[in-house]
């Protein structure tokens, strides 16, 4: 497998690129010292950049127009490549078929590994036709001695994710623990409900009794009253606490942003900025719902499961068996869905910057007649962002289609085995409706673990960008300016 190295905005693919090369042949160089090098900017690098900082680190270059022919068989690979005429990737592997058929393996910095036809890769490559030949721009790479000579430069700092996430909960215990013994006693509460079901149908329709069916229709009334009156106390604890932790998470993103250096601007877009502020909000969404939804699904899951596998274990053997089959079947399009969320993450951004450049550069529009190129621009954007938004629905519905079947499947042989159970005397028909019950109860935690799954890739990847962030170097002479300007300001004070 190759080593792949994500892009953490836009313009961040040749940096990207280069930093896999450099993997390839065994080194770990920082990619943040390759970026410096690469000369990077708000409109990317161009090949000669890329080129000139392989050479700083040790590597012998030679850039130009390829035929397809000479990149499968005379080229040493990996190599860089121009994409689409507006972006970088990695060619590491070009695989000859029976019939003449060719597949070309790409390392994409933003997409991830992914393989191609002939045909594919050179409508996605080709730029020009040279005496009836079609080709494309590559740059290729081959290490000199230096290279090894180097020793590798230290790896900027990283933080654990969990050690990150319990920086910003540690404060909050308190509250945490009420909601804890909150989700629990709702657990509890929520127990009771099959057994009183199977009450009324067993001992109060069987035994004609309609004092005793009210006695529990009451009972049921209480119960799904202290439910609701719990969930609306933890409701607002869990607005204070997702309130704070969001303002937390979001100032110290901007302390940290105001420590770092003016050059470190000159290569962020605006869109990815604040497309980062939107993953501030995953976190937080995952820090004050989804783990708590995590404890509470896990907590129902165990105790219903237990009942269930009371009341008839081959019924509990089949909900479980059918289970494990829908969080394989989820499992399975993680990868795809990590690749989409990249994807998706960059067109936002660049949404987001042609969307501010359009409106606050207005005046400036107008006075250089370009109207129609700045809106054809911001539309060529909605469209790149509409094939995004339409492979995640169809990802969506894949997956959709294959859990209903599962889940149905796995419903109609639970009803198929209590009925046969009722048949046969092994369970009453209480029994059956309380199993029935209890099928639902626990296909809700199901949903919700899976939920978990999507949440959790979602806020490791928010956290890999945010990370990119907060281990930046803080500018040297932060301090001093700061003393400055406050000085300022205090001499500005009139005085009295």
């Amino acid at each position: 497998m190759y080593t792949l190295v994500r892009q953490r905005d836009a313009k961040d693919c040749g940096p990207s690129c280069l930093a896999m090369i450099v993997k390839h042949y065994g080194r770990d160089f920082n990619i943040d010292s390759i970026r410096t090098v690469c000369s990077l900017n708000r409109e990317g690098v161009s090949l000669l950049g890329i080129s000139k900082a392989a050479e700083t680190i040790g590597f012998k270059t030679v850039g130009g127009r390829l035929s397809f022919d000479t990149l499968a068989f005379e080229v040493p690979l990996p190599c860089i490549v121009h994409w689409n005429q507006n972006h970088f990737v990695v060619v590491y592997k070009i695989k000859k078929h029976k019939k003449g058929k060719y597949t070309v393996y790409v390392a994409d910095p933003g997409k991830g590994l992914v393989s191609y036809t002939q045909e594919e890769f050179c409508e996605h490559w080709v730029s020009t036709k040279t005496n009836g030949e079609e080709k494309g721009v590559a740059l290729l790479l081959e290490p000199t001695e230096q290279f090894y000579a180097q020793n590798d430069t230290e790896t900027a700092p990283t933080q654990s994710r969990a050690k990150f996430l319990w920086n910003y909960l540690k404060k909050y215990k308190r509250f945490f623990t009420q909601l804890i013994l909150g989700l629990l006693l709702g657990s509890l509460l929520q127990l009771i409900f099959p057994f009183l079901t199977q009450a009324i149908v067993d001992t109060g329709i069987g035994g004609k009794d309609i004092g005793f069916v009210w006695l529990v229709l009451l009972a049921e009334m209480m119960l799904l009253f202290s439910r609701t009156a719990i969930d609306f106390i933890r409701s607002k604890i869990l607005l204070h606490i997702s309130t704070r932790i969001n303002i937390s998470l979001i100032s110290d993103f901007f302390i940290k942003l105001m420590k770092l250096p003016m050059k470190f601007f000159d290569t962020k877009l605006m869109g990815d900025l604040l497309q980062r502020i939107e993953d501030h909000r995953r976190v937080e969404q995952f820090l004050t719902s989804s783990s708590l939804s995590l404890l509470f699904s896990f907590f129902t899951f165990l105790v219903f499961g237990v009942v269930l596998a009371v009341y008839n274990l081959g019924i509990f053997l089949v909900f479980l068996s059918g289970t494990s089959l829908y969080a394989g079947w989820i499992i399975l399009f993680l990868k795809k869905r990590r690749q989409l969320d990249y994807k998706y993450f960059e067109q936002a951004g660049r949404n987001r910057n042609v969307t501010y450049q359009l409106i606050g550069g207005m005046q400036e529009i107008k006075l250089q007649g370009c109207e129609q190129r700045k809106r054809w621009e911001w539309e060529d954007v909605q469209a790149d962002l509409f094939k995004v938004n339409l492979q995640s629905l169809n990802l969506q519905q894949i997956q959709q289609a294959g859990s209903i079947t599962i889940n149905e499947i796995k419903n109609i042989l639970i009803t198929v085995f209590a009925a046969t159970s009722v048949i046969q005397g092994n369970m009453t028909l209480g029994m059956m409706l309380a199993v029935q019950y209890i099928i639902g109860q626990l296909n809700s935690p199901v949903e919700q673990l899976i939920q978990f799954i999507y949440s959790w890739q979602d806020v490791s990847i928010s956290l890999d960008r945010m990370n990119e962030i907060h281990t930046e170097t803080n500018e040297e002479n932060a301090k001093r300016t700061r003393n400055a300007t406050l000085t300022k300001h205090l001499r500005d004070i009139p005085s009295r």
